[in-house]
């Protein structure tokens, strides 16, 4: 059971992901690599932090998933504040989902 929520949020992620990169083409933008690849690397990070510090479920470690959550989230704003122009920040909202699948994606199986 756990695996099937894992799976569906997962494909809702990736989805959305699908969503910006079809917007981008709609509008005729370009796609920027740099943001989208610091997205994808802050969204595998943010995972990979969630599991090594066992939050998991919200139940079981409430402080240590709100304390994370507050640091990525800090980080989050911090680049997008950095981050210039719509497409920019398009590319690092793609790229946050697709890390975040991606990690779901590489350690599904343990």
């Amino acid at each position: 059971m756990v695996n099937a929520v894992r799976a569906l949020g997962a494909a809702i992620e990736c989805l959305g992901v699908g969503v910006l990169l079809a917007r981008w083409r709609a509008a005729g933008d370009e796609v920027r690599a740099g943001p989208f690849a610091v997205g994808f690397a802050a969204g595998y990070l943010y995972r990979h932090s969630r599991t090594i510090a066992g939050c998991r479920r919200l139940r079981g470690g409430p402080g240590r998933t709100v304390g994370v959550a507050l640091a990525w989230a800090a980080l989050g704003v911090a680049v997008a504040r950095s981050v210039d122009g719509p497409a920019a920040k398009r590319s690092f909202a793609a790229g946050l989902g697709a890390g975040s699948a991606g990690y779901w994606l590489a350690r599904r199986n343990e």
